[in-house]
């Protein structure tokens, strides 16, 4: 047995599991996931560090097995990724082909033939650079921006965050994403791109680096805006699939993403690309309650984000007459504490209601100068240290 070499296989038929026991014969350990969790099946993937994936096809519905090949195949180039069904259809063949299946396993061949095709896709998949899945400093940089209470503005720091990350990086391609998006407004400010998230999600085919160019109009140098406001119908556990592969194309197209998740769908959201986050910050205000909710939702998300995922708490409209210490608050939440923002509330209003970045009010308020602390604080670490320093600290507020 080849133990270097791990094997996945999505399939839900127990009949099928059974089968392809039998016929690997234990050559290489075999890992089985279930279908209905799209993250669960990314993560199995990324922990065994398998270039080899079966994704069995129901005959019922063939179509979640099309949308799991499609995503698995557009989120590694290194990954061969075939399909396994019953009995196969020249239909279902060309289908399964056309998202990305490297060939189509019938669960009735003979099982030196499975061996030997076995065999032959990892004699010709590349090699990966880090067995057991890729570094965090080889996935791009996506910031999940979400609160344990819809009553906090995770909108107004979410943009703030994207236009620091704008200031502190002028030269990186930046999409700030926004799931609480109207249908005049993403964030509180004034766009009128011609797609959203949910055309890109019925029209995968037409995402694309044109598309983006000519759609999604630059609000700032080398800044885009995008309502990620979802129907009932796509926020649908069967369709996470869907949102795995726009994000994963989106990924390829920007350097950093910034996604403010309002917290009624944080649970899709994360289920569905919290693989894929190098930050979760938890914005709350200093509320206990608010934080012991916080701590129970990270903690039923912990399974659905990177091991290396950095997860940092906010809090926002902090006043230190009256609220918990930081420290009381950071550990009833469980997590690093990033820093606090006063609630300005007169600037805030000024930026919100005239639709314009907070940096661009003729007044200078309290958050603003906070944020210019921190652009400070980045560039003197960039000076001593270095960009990469620069980047691990982006979020960093003292």
């Amino acid at each position: 047995m080849n133990r270097d070499e791990i094997l996945v296989c999505v399939a839900d038929d127990i009949g099928i599991r059974t089968w392809l026991e039998r016929t690997l014969d234990g050559m290489w350990p075999l890992e089985f996931v279930a279908s209905s969790d799209l993250s669960r099946v990314s993560r199995l993937v990324e922990a065994t560090g398998s270039r080899f994936v079966m994704v069995a096809a129901d005959e019922n519905d063939a179509e979640k097995a099309l949308r799991i090949i499609s995503a698995l195949t557009k989120s590694r180039d290194d990954l061969a990724v075939v399909s396994l069904t019953r009995r196969v259809s020249q239909d279902f063949l060309l289908r399964s082909m056309r998202a990305g299946a490297r060939d189509c396993f019938i669960a009735s061949s003979d099982g030196e033939e499975i061996r030997t095709r076995i065999q032959q896709f990892l004699h010709v998949a590349p090699e990966r650079e880090a067995r057991g899945g890729r570094s965090s400093e080889g996935r791009k940089k996506i910031t999940l921006v979400t609160s344990s209470s819809p009553v906090v503005d995770t909108r107004f720091f979410a943009q703030n965050l994207a236009f620091t990350t704008n200031k502190l990086f002028p030269e990186a391609r930046i999409l700030a994403l926004d799931t609480s998006a109207t249908d005049r407004h993403a964030f509180y400010l004034d766009s009128n791109n011609r797609v959203s998230l949910e055309s890109l999600l019925q029209n995968p085919e037409s995402l694309d680096q044109a598309m983006v160019e000519t759609a999604l109009e630059e609000y700032a140098p080398n800044l885009r805006l995008l309502s990620g406001k979802l129907s009932p119908e796509a926020l649908s556990d069967d369709r996470n699939a869907d949102l795995f592969i726009a994000v994963s194309q989106l990924m390829s197209m920007f350097d950093y993403i910034v996604v403010n998740v309002d917290p009624v769908v944080a649970d899709f959201w994360i289920s569905a690309v919290g693989l894929h986050a190098k930050d979760l910050v938890m914005v709350i205000q200093p509320i206990v309650e608010q934080a012991h909710e916080a701590r129970r939702r990270l903690d039923g998300w912990r399974e659905h984000l990177a091991r290396d995922c950095r997860k940092s708490l906010v809090l926002d409209c902090y006043e230190k007459k009256g609220a918990p210490a930081t420290g009381e608050l950071e550990r009833a939440v469980g997590i690093d504490y990033m820093g606090s923002l006063p609630l300005d509330w007169n600037h805030r209003l000024m930026s919100i209601n005239a639709g314009l970045p907070l940096h661009k009010l003729p007044q200078r308020s309290p958050y603003q100068k906070r944020l210019e602390a921190i652009l400070k604080r980045y560039a003197a670490d960039e000076n001593r240290e270095g960009q990469g320093a620069v980047r691990r600290k982006l979020l960093r507020v003292g």
